[in-house]
């Protein structure tokens, strides 16, 4: 079935497959014989096209144009390639390591999807001279930029102003559920989110810094300098993590981050994690800057915005419309509906969307569910309504009555956005804990027991035990109220501050906290702190030395940040 709507209308970014040989390359498209070819404005053109970012529809759109009307499409860079295609978002320097070839054989145009595209609306070959890429004489030798050497920094000192002692113990990390990094509420585990080709799939190191702090290594306004990869606590105050969530309460820009935002989901609903993650950073730029942004100018000079968001920031402020928008058709209301179900992501929406589902009544009769799905399907509006803060209160206090019940010591408390302030909460998150670090093993299944006798607890989602915490992910029920999503976490009393932190949130302050740490050759995980932690580019050689952490404090300190209150954490 041809993709329709938010699949056909943006690019969506795909795991690059291995570039072929020359030798064996051969067209992968030729008209066919009785008058397939319907013109010869491309006769002159013989392309390799980058699949990077174009995506499977746009992919075979062109290479049909291209072989209806006289030019030629071959599946690697061979002799008698004249054009290179390539998406509007990949830079030179990601073209050279993507064709693995240096220099660029004469006669090859590196050119942009955008000329191919206006070819085909005009039904003619346009110059390519406003849609080249300019090759460097001495670029960067294709391939991966190499990561320092495990072995360097082994006799570093500590890049840390805290003087606790290390403990003995090595928790295991675990990474957050549903998520690369942070806690977002409801934990889905359904599925690994959209793997884009393997150098956007993850996020880089500078595009972290300026998504967190608003400073890019490149930025020529930041303050951190770029040779060292400690910050120290002055230089540490530009990250979210050491600002207050109140002073970002006024938006001057609101019609921008509004317009951007309706894109983003758009791009997040097609399950393309990079340009969404980019959306997301313009975005959270936007709202932090103290004034009206008013011209094009003024958008290139904000850190984390490039000039390709601030081309449509000019657009949005010289017309007060986003003409991209307008490609949004009906499907990416689907497919937000259906991510929406617990146990799904974007992914399964696309599935279900291709397949001909539209409807939450389809996916009931037609589609095949996990276990996990079944129960989010079945309480779907249920979920989707945030309770008040009182009735979030009170499953705090169902949960801490049976935890009572089993150990009078234990202590239960509510995270999340209830531990931040909100006046409404999407789901509650508990974590159970005993001071004596010693007595909440073996509660857990106990707790769990005594809620389902009471008959609180009325689906169970997942269970979790990652060495010293157990979690469980499940719904429960207030007598006349709505199901309600739950999970209850217990944890020694040695990682009590650390998971208060993971678990109260916001998502973004603890990205910001933990790409902060990695500045300072640090880890931060819902576990513990680590010190002396050793890297290779993404690659954690040693984990490090854990930090004695007993309150959330101690944590802000070692980072070098002024301790932030939960109502101040709710970036």
């Amino acid at each position: 079935m041809e993709p329709q709507g938010i699949v056909k209308a943006f690019r969506k970014v795909k795991r690059s497959p291995a570039v072929p040989t020359a030798n064996s390359a051969e067209p992968v498209k030729r008209a066919k014989a009785g008058g397939e070819i319907k013109g010869s404005w491309l006769s002159g053109v013989t392309a390799y096209i980058i699949p990077a970012g174009i995506g499977k529809a746009r992919m075979e759109i062109f290479q049909k144009q291209i072989s209806q009307n006289g030019g030629s499409v071959w599946p690697a860079l061979s002799p008698g390639v004249t054009h290179v295609i390539l998406d509007d978002g990949v830079e030179c320097e990601r073209a050279l390591r993507l064709l693995k070839v240096w220099p660029v054989p004469v006669g090859v145009q590196l050119v942009r999807s955008s000329w191919l595209s206006l070819c085909i609306s005009e039904k003619r070959a346009v110059s390519t001279a406003d849609y080249c890429l300019s090759v460097p004489s001495r670029p960067q030798p294709p391939g991966p930029e190499p990561g320092p050497s495990p072995l360097q920094n082994t006799q570093s000192q500590p890049s840390t102003s805290c003087d606790q002692q290390p403990l003995t113990h090595q928790p295991p990390e675990t990474p957050a559920p549903g998520a690369s990094q942070g806690h977002t509420g409801s934990t889905q585990f359904s599925e690994g989110e959209n793997e884009s080709d393997g150098e956007e799939g993850r996020v880089l190191d500078s595009d972290l810094e300026a998504l967190i702090s608003g400073q890019s290594r490149s930025d020529p306004h930041s303050h951190a300098p770029t040779s060292s990869p400690t910050l120290s606590p002055t230089l540490s105050s530009g990250w979210v993590c050491a600002q207050s969530s109140d002073s970002k309460k006024l938006n001057h820009n609101q019609q921008l981050t509004d317009k951007l935002a309706m894109l983003g989901n758009a791009y997040t609903q097609q399950g393309d994690r990079w340009r969404a993650l980019g959306y997301s950073k313009a975005i959270n730029a936007l709202k932090s800057h103290p004034k009206l942004v008013t011209s094009y100018q003024e958008a290139c000079g904000i850190p984390g915005i490039g000039k390709r968001m601030a081309e449509k920031i000019q657009e949005i402020l010289e017309s007060g419309h986003l003409r991209q928008l307008d490609f949004i058709s009906q499907s990416v209301a689907v497919l937000e509906t259906f991510s929406n179900i617990w146990g799904a992501g974007s992914k399964t929406a696309q599935m279900w969307y291709q397949q001909g589902f539209r409807t939450l009544d389809d996916i009931q009769e037609k589609a095949s569910l996990t276990k996990q799905q079944r129960i989010g399907l079945k309480h779907y509006h249920d979920f989707r309504e945030r309770m008040p803060r009182a009735e979030a209160a009170e499953i705090e206090q169902q949960v801490r009555e049976a935890a009572l019940g089993v150990n009078e010591g234990l202590l239960a408390m509510a995270c999340g956005s209830f531990r931040r302030g909100k006046p409404t909460c999407g789901d509650v998150d508990v974590l159970v804990t005993h001071p004596d670090g010693r007595s909440h093993c073996g509660v857990f299944s106990k707790i769990l027991s005594a809620l389902r006798a009471s008959g609180f607890l009325t689906d169970d989602l997942l269970w979790q035990d990652s060495g010293k915490q157990q979690k469980y992910l499940g719904v429960c029920r207030l007598p006349g109220q709505r199901h309600r999503r739950l999970d209850i976490i217990v944890v020694p009393h040695s990682e009590l501050a650390c998971a208060l932190l993971y678990f109260t949130g916001s998502a973004h302050f603890n990205r910001s906290m933990r790409a902060l740490a990695k500045t300072k050759q640090m880890s931060l995980s819902e576990h513990s702190l680590n010190r002396d932690v050793l890297r290779s580019g993404a690659t954690k050689i040693s984990r490090g030395l854990p930090l004695s952490t007993p309150t959330e404090r101690d944590v802000f300190q070692c980072l070098g940040l002024p301790y932030r209150e939960p109502h101040e954490r709710d970036w």
